[in-house]
């Protein structure tokens, strides 16, 4: 079982399988979840939605969730008071003796009814509407940040020097918490980190903001004040190769007072240009 798994011990090889159940379980998750959406959207493939999805903006599909959400609980509010009245006509109903009232109460409870019906239809069609613009929110935020994400990734494996493989998000009382993926398969969350490494964290997360920024919009100086001071020399000869590659598209600006990053620097960007500021 061991060999079959790649561990060494049973806790790893037990945490391999909390993982596989783990995937397999989130796996039905992903495909119950684009069935509903296609379902609601009336499309016969997850590709289609995303198209249809795509000329929506994140804004246009907000404001319109919540005029959804704003109809749904007017809806709402009607509908409890139509089977009211339908309570105190069946009431009235009960109370009525054989002659015309009967068939007037009768006409007025299946109006009653129908209204509800109506009223219940246009609650279900929004209810959904209110889903899918959730959904569509939520694949439209997944959209535009898996590129950044996989560039965070890439530059705390750099900086790193493999230690972390990557980096991961995950749902946290309608908010999301940071993990951080290790190269033995475990994960630790940001707060859990040395400080050093939260360090490296939000150093790959500015470099990964920066290439997301340039590639959309005219780039702006990068400028960092002595964040390598809890580097060792190799971590920082990684950072400055991942500098060296921002520089291609925009300015990268690093202050500090250790004379010993200077030298790093020279090493691996040939071309850098070191201001001394005098006192």
């Amino acid at each position: 079982m061991l060999d079959a798994l790649g561990t060494d011990t049973l806790p790893d090889a037990a945490l391999r399988i909390d993982q596989a159940l783990e995937r397999k379980q989130l796996g039905q998750r992903v495909s119950q979840i684009a069935t509903e959406l296609c379902e609601t959207l009336g499309v016969t493939s997850l590709e289609e939605a995303r198209s249809r999805l795509s000329a929506a903006g994140a804004d246009e599909l907000d404001a319109e969730r919540q005029e959804l959400e704003a109809s749904l609980e007017t809806l709402d509010a009607e509908i409890q008071h139509l089977f009211a009245a339908r309570t105190r006509a069946s009431d009235a109903l009960d109370a009525v003796g054989g002659d015309d009232a009967v068939a007037r109460i009768e006409q007025r409870r299946r109006t009653t009814l129908e209204a509800i019906a109506e009223g219940a239809e246009r609650y279900l069609r929004l209810s959904a509407g209110v889903i899918a613009m959730e959904q569509a929110l939520t694949l439209y935020r997944e959209r535009h940040s898996s590129s950044m994400m996989q560039r965070a990734s890439e530059a705390i494996r750099t900086i790193s020097r493999g230690r972390y493989t990557g980096l991961a998000s995950q749902p946290n009382n309608g908010n999301e918490l940071l993990i951080a993926i290790q190269n033995d398969g475990t994960s630790k969350q940001a707060a859990e980190m040395s400080k050093g490494a939260r360090f490296q964290l939000y150093l790959a997360l500015r470099v990964a903001g920066f290439h997301e920024f340039a590639a959309t919009r005219e780039t702006v100086p990068f400028i960092a004040d002595d964040i390598m001071e809890t580097f060792d020399d190799f971590r920082a000869e990684e950072t400055f190769r991942l500098f060296a590659g921002m520089a291609s598209v925009g300015q990268v600006i690093y202050l500090t007072h250790h004379r010993h990053l200077c030298d790093i620097a020279r090493s691996v960007c040939p071309d850098v240009t070191i201001h001394e500021l005098q006192a």
